[in-house]
């Protein structure tokens, strides 16, 4: 039956490689800016609750920039969902009006949260940042969650005909095997790259000879490590809990899928003892090498998921190149005003 619930995919103007090279490389942007806001609003709560010393010291410097985190991860994940409506969309969107209710409650949620953000930043030397640090906090996992649910249903056109039982758009995926470790690898990887965020802009202080920001530093890189852990023991359950067939894609069952998990886990194992070893340039490197291999073996898992039902290269291709051209062209000037736009946005911070 759930075949019959799948609507017809439109058509491509090229191959669907292209989209899929650009979901990928914009997705791990969004992860990462995602990370660090959501890792920054944990070390606010968590740095806050102390009166004095190197936490407190991080959780204000954090505070501050946890808005714009916000707002560049919010803007940075327009790009990816544009390219997995492409590919996926007829998928996505269908599961997404059967949780509409939840669904259409994202934006004022995320508003209400923002708000919240800003006040903690301008009210932190208050008490009342600790409640406004809890509500953005909480209103970014249920976020995370809401987004955890769609896209593990978007896998599985079967649970759409709840609907017929439940039109009101209230379902949630709450019976899917790998949707708790698929949200907490997402959270506990939150953290790790947030701590590992807000260690970095510790690290340059500390270089300057500013020694509680070097404690602060060191703080935050506990974090990190110990946040990372967290992830590879999530990621071990994830892994056990994925339908067979699509575990076995990655104990052999595709070279590709198994060397992207090897190669995601070797680089993870480098990054944790660089992060235990306080080399804290090459633990963000390898970091984001890490998060770049994740993002790619899931896209295996999806592909997984979807075998014998829909495959992105099963799409039909109307070629027209123009449009893609004119937008790899605004593509990059934008990039370079992002940048730009960063930079004046840092200088600013050091002249302030």
């Amino acid at each position: 039956m759930h075949d019959s619930l799948i609507p017809r995919p439109d058509t491509l103007q090229v191959g669907w490689g292209w989209f899929q090279i650009l979901l990928t490389l914009t997705f791990t942007i969004h992860v990462l800016l995602m990370n660090a806001m959501v890792g920054g609003a944990v070390v606010t709560l968590l740095g806050g609750l102390r009166r004095s010393g190197p936490p407190l010291l991080a959780a204000r410097d954090i505070a501050g920039r946890v808005p714009t985190l916000i707002a560049l991860a919010v803007n940075a994940g327009v790009a990816p969902l544009l390219f997995m409506q492409v590919l996926y969309g007829h998928l996505f969107y269908s599961s997404s009006i059967v949780m509409a209710s939840w669904w259409f409650s994202l934006i004022p949620l995320l508003i209400i949260g923002y708000y919240a953000a800003y006040g903690t930043a301008l009210k932190f030397d208050r008490p009342i940042r600790r409640p406004l640090t809890v509500v953005t906090l909480l209103i970014l996992l249920f976020i995370a969650f809401l987004w955890v649910n769609n896209n593990t249903m978007t896998l599985d056109p079967s649970r759409w005909a709840a609907w017929f039982t439940a039109p009101g758009g209230v379902t949630l995926n709450l019976g899917e095997p790998t949707l708790w470790p698929r949200y907490l690898h997402m959270i506990f990887g939150a953290i790790a790259v947030g701590a590992l965020f807000v260690a970095l802009i510790q690290d340059n202080r500390a270089r300057e000879g500013d020694t509680e920001a070097a404690e602060a530093r060191d703080w935050a890189m506990r974090l990190f490590t110990h946040g990372t852990l967290a992830v590879m023991a999530v990621g071990i359950w994830w892994l056990m809990v994925l339908r067979e067939d699509v575990m076995k894609l990655f104990m052999g069952g595709s070279i590709a899928a198994s060397v992207a998990l090897l190669l995601g886990i070797a680089t993870g194992v480098y990054a944790l003892i660089c992060g235990f070893l306080r080399k804290m340039r090459l633990t963000v490197a390898l970091t984001v090498v890490t998060v770049l291999v994740m993002v790619i073996v899931r896209e295996f898992v999806r592909t997984g998921m979807l075998a014998g039902q829909y495959h992105p290269s099963e799409l039909e291709v109307v070629p027209a190149i123009s449009p893609l051209i004119l937008f790899l062209g605004v593509f990059a000037v934008g990039i370079v005003c992002v940048v730009y736009m960063l930079k004046l946005a840092a200088r600013a911070g050091q002249e302030g």
